[in-house]
């Protein structure tokens, strides 16, 4: 259907930054509805139409123009009028990512839009239905008249578009919200958290300064002893870092830059960029256009002094189709465990890696290898030999089992003389006569092959034949990190640091050593943690939806959500191996769940204490702010919003780090032997890796050995030192610190205090003082140089010196406050285990803050008390806080500089 004549809906606005000296300058932009083309041959009934009014509202104008299966080529065709000429970024937006189109306006060339454009938010209209800003890329126009055309070819399956908008500065998405649009909604006792783009002007808060001038100024990030350094000055670094997916080398360098100055501004340093660059098409090859926005990444996280951390490969990634080498797979097979002994994958992966590494930027004439803002390189995401998805002829096809039999055959030749002497070996150990009772499945002796046991029959069997193959399984696994980290850095030259990966296994305490030894060949060590209540439904691993079922849990009581014990398993425990640096690529307090406003403060107080070298929160991505909260939100006021006190304590060392609680030394042949040892990491996975798990099974229950108390990681550093010969452990008396009757645990340099009990955590340093937790039920909590006293439930109130000085003299602070975020409209009535009625939508909302903050300093009537807005600008300045007045909280405001003096603007 041709829709001439129809006349087009357009909005030409005029955006404009704060009034006075946080003024931007005015950003133009145009705004038009898609479903009123100047001509076009969609049909005109869309079938991705709501047909709740309700449901609608969630469209610009309520409507979108859309078509399934079309059967022919489709085009849209408008007219607009631009007021200035200048260079403009073009959004639209579209269903998902369905409907990859090609656009252009009058005569220019024609633009791409692909299919795996980032999504900047994202709106449900229904079960697989969802609307999404994407960004399209830079457009020079001028003033007056233009067309702009959009082609779709034949074989589209689905497409639809709701709006477009041309913007001459940054945009952050917010759902049908326009430029200076806001929600303003909110139910009573909250507030809408809705803040105006950021100008990046002089802001009273801004972190920036906390990063190098430019990222690799001081050389390399490099491993030395159990911290990492700077290669050229030896400074010691510690990360605050944010997890982001490929998505984002899709973004204009406006964008780019806008995104890395945001982070830097909240006390980031560092990004993992986690997805594929291979092709599509081709997985043996690397993308041209995904290099290309690596590069333009790099150069505005270099320009913010921000880091790079690279994940290239996870297997959920890759289902190889007609790959030479990777027989056996189709459908939606993923390539777990293969990358630890195919050789024709490790190529392919040696070879994204090559091109990656070695192509130069246009940005900065560097490679990757030159360029030291790439810090760091995974090998792999989130794959062991020694998890559950190690599942021969069932998640490893049978092509490439035989590959894995031959080499479990020659290594049984080297270690017995052969695969007969081998048998007769196991005939004599093994518990239940020859071959452990039955001969197994790959077992071709004459072939040279010999089957290979899962975990879960290592764990059961634990006879001779499962220690050979525990043994065969760790030596394969450290053999590739081994081969592959000299790859990386003898042949072609990389002079950051490498990890292996940062997976769990099926007995944290059995298996968990063999598979952290088999990494120590790397230059760290990593791990991923997630924390929160049960959340049930079909798609509960990587959606909040309508009619899922979930509990809130507080890690601060220990609470599983599920009733019962209290689990003292949490990912901020970091367990050490080898003295080598220790980080956690992934955490988060994953929605849905109230009691997220611990996450930040917890991980840096705790993992200052232990030691820790790195969180990478999961996960961001967001230009600025996110509008609401997704199963992994992160850009919100309880995850972000939490980062610059969080940042300051972790990054300066604020917190003490701990003496040793304990240091376990291990003998790696008991290792072999499957004894194990009596302490372990928490393994905490994320709800899209649980479904990994067997029916039944959690994770590390299969058995396990005498336990070290857990709670020993809250009084300071535990490690485990795996080695040939072994040696003698040293674990401290902490009788005095551990008290389970009273449910409170205080670390070894007496500045935390973990009450379970109550459910709060207090922070008494010299720098940095406040607490998290359930604040109402604590009543007054006096600290070293700060009291506090709120009627808030739960939530977290820190004081941090902002110029390196203890607060008792400290000339600049911040006082940083936070409650509970969530959607507007979420609905899930009634407690404990319930289901969602209505996870809401646009925009978050925060309860309301109060309670009264005071310092005990004797020039506390000289101190200036300026409330800042969500940006970290100043809103407007108090007057001296007097002879012992408290700080009032106001309802609206996360974040106060405190200062004693003259007015200043900025550290």
């Amino acid at each position: 259907m041709t829709r001439a004549g129809v006349s087009i809906l357009l909005l030409v606005g005029l955006a404009v930054g704060t009034e006075g000296p946080l003024s931007s300058a005015p950003r133009g932009w145009i705004w038009w509805e898609a479903e009123t083309p100047r001509s076009g041959n969609f049909p005109a009934d869309n079938p991705f139409q709501p047909a709740e009014v309700a449901v609608a509202k969630a469209l610009s104008g309520g409507k979108w123009i859309g078509a399934v299966h079309p059967g022919k080529a489709l085009f849209l065709e408008y007219a607009i009028e631009v007021p200035k000429g200048a260079d403009y970024s073009f959004y639209a937006r579209k269903f998902w990512r369905h409907g990859p189109f090609k656009w252009r306006f009058d005569g220019q060339p024609w633009r791409e839009c692909p299919r795996d454009v980032p999504l900047l938010d994202d709106a449900p209209l229904a079960k697989f239905v969802n609307v999404n800003w994407v960004p399209l890329g830079a457009v020079k126009l001028a003033a007056g008249k233009h067309t702009v055309r959009i082609e779709l070819p034949a074989d589209t399956e689905a497409v639809a578009f709701d709006c477009f908008l041309l913007i001459d500065g940054p945009f952050e998405a917010h759902g049908r919200m326009k430029p200076g649009e806001k929600y303003g909604v909110a139910p009573a006792g909250w507030f809408p958290f809705e803040p105006d783009p950021d100008p990046f002007g002089d802001a009273a808060l801004d972190l920036r300064f906390l990063n190098e001038k430019a990222a690799g100024d001081g050389g390399f990030i490099q491993a030395r002893g159990d911290s990492f350094v700077h290669q050229k000055t030896g400074q010691s670094i510690r990360f605050w870092a944010i997890n982001v997916g490929h998505e984002v080398l899709a973004y204009d360098d406006v964008a780019l830059d806008g995104f890395a100055r945001h982070l830097a501004k909240f006390g980031v340093n560092m990004v993992r960029l986690h997805g594929p660059l291979w092709r599509e098409d081709d997985p043996s090859q690397l993308d041209g256009r995904k290099l290309a926005g690596l590069h333009r990444l790099v150069a505005a996280l270099k320009r913010q002094g921000i880091y790079l951390a690279l994940s290239s490969y996870f297997p959920v990634w890759l289902q190889p189709k007609a790959v030479p080498g990777l027989d056996g797979y189709g459908g939606d097979k993923s390539t777990f465990a293969i990358a630890f002994f195919n050789p024709r994958f490790q190529e392919i992966q040696k070879g994204w890696w090559r091109d990656a590494l070695t192509a130069k930027s246009p940005q900065s004439g560097l490679t990757l290898l030159q360029d030291p803002t790439l810090a760091f390189i995974e090998i792999q995401n989130e794959d062991s030999l020694f998890f559950w998805t190690f599942s021969p002829y069932d998640n490893v096809p049978a092509p490439q089992m035989e590959l894995l039999e031959r080499q479990f055959g020659d290594w049984l030749k080297a270690r017995y003389g052969g695969i007969g002497a081998a048998l007769a070996h196991w005939n004599g150990k093994g518990l239940f006569g020859c071959w452990g009772g039955t001969k197994m499945k790959g077992d071709l002796p004459a072939a040279g092959r010999v089957g290979v046991l899962p975990p879960g029959e290592i764990l059961s069997r634990r006879d001779g034949r499962a220690q050979d193959t525990a043994e065969f399984l760790a030596a394969l696994q450290r053999r590739f990190y081994d081969q592959t980290t000299a790859y990386l850095k003898r042949d072609l030259g990389f002079k950051g640091s490498v990890t292996g990966s940062n997976w769990i296994t099926a007995d944290a305490r059995v298996l968990g050593p063999l598979d952290k030894w088999s990494n120590a060949g790397c230059d760290f060590m990593d791990r991923h943690g997630y924390y929160g209540g049960p959340h049930e439904g079909e798609r509960a691993g990587y959606l909040l939806s309508d009619g899922d079922r979930y509990n809130d849990a507080s890690a601060l009581r220990f609470e599983t959500g599920k009733g019962g014990q209290p689990s003292f398993e949490l990912p901020l425990m970091d367990l050490a191996y080898n003295g080598k640096p220790s980080t956690i690529s992934e955490i988060n307090w994953a929605p849905p769940n109230r009691y997220r406003a611990e996450m930040s403060v917890l991980a840096a107080a705790y993992g200052s204490l232990q030691g820790s070298d790195a969180f990478f929160f999961f996960a961001g991505g967001e230009l600025g702010w996110a509008d609401h909260l997704t199963k992994f939100s992160i850009s919100d006021p309880a995850g972000v919003g939490q980062f610059p006190a969080a940042a300051l304590i972790f990054r300066q060392g604020l917190v003490r780090t701990g003496e040793l609680a304990l240091r376990l030394e291990a003998k790696l042949s008991d290792l072999y032997a499957l004894r194990g040892i009596p302490v372990s990491a928490p393994q905490n996975l994320d709800g899209f890796r649980k479904k990994d798990l067997p029916a039944g099974q959690t994770p590390g229950s299969v058995e396990s050995v005498e336990s070290i108390d857990p709670l020993a990681f809250l009084t300071g550093r535990v490690e485990v030192n795996v080695t040939a010969t072994g040696g003698i452990s040293k674990m401290a008396n902490l009788s005095g610190l551990i008290d389970r009757q009273s449910k409170i645990v205080r670390s070894a340099t007496g500045e935390l205090r973990w009450d379970y009990g109550r459910g709060l955590v207090t922070i008494d340093a010299p720098a940095a003082q406040g607490a998290t937790g359930f604040l109402s039920k604590a009543g007054t909590i006096a600290l070293g140089d700060v009291t506090i006293a709120s009627r808030l439930e739960y939530g977290s109130i820190l004081v941090v010196s902002l110029d390196d000085r203890p607060l008792k003299t400290s000339g600049r602070m911040l006082l940083q406050v936070m409650s509970e975020d969530n959607n507007f409209g979420w609905s899930a009535p009634g407690t404990g285990l319930r289901a969602i009625s209505d996870v809401g939508g646009p925009p978050i909302v925060v309860k309301k803050l109060e309670g009264e903050v005071s310092l005990k300093r004797a020039d506390a009537p000289a101190l200036r008390v300026s409330p800042l807005d969500d940006n970290g600008y100043r809103t407007a300045v108090e007057g001296p806080i007097g002879g012992g007045r408290n700080i009032t909280l106001r309802p609206t405001t996360l974040y106060y500089l405190i200062e004693a003096g003259a007015r200043r603007t900025h550290g």
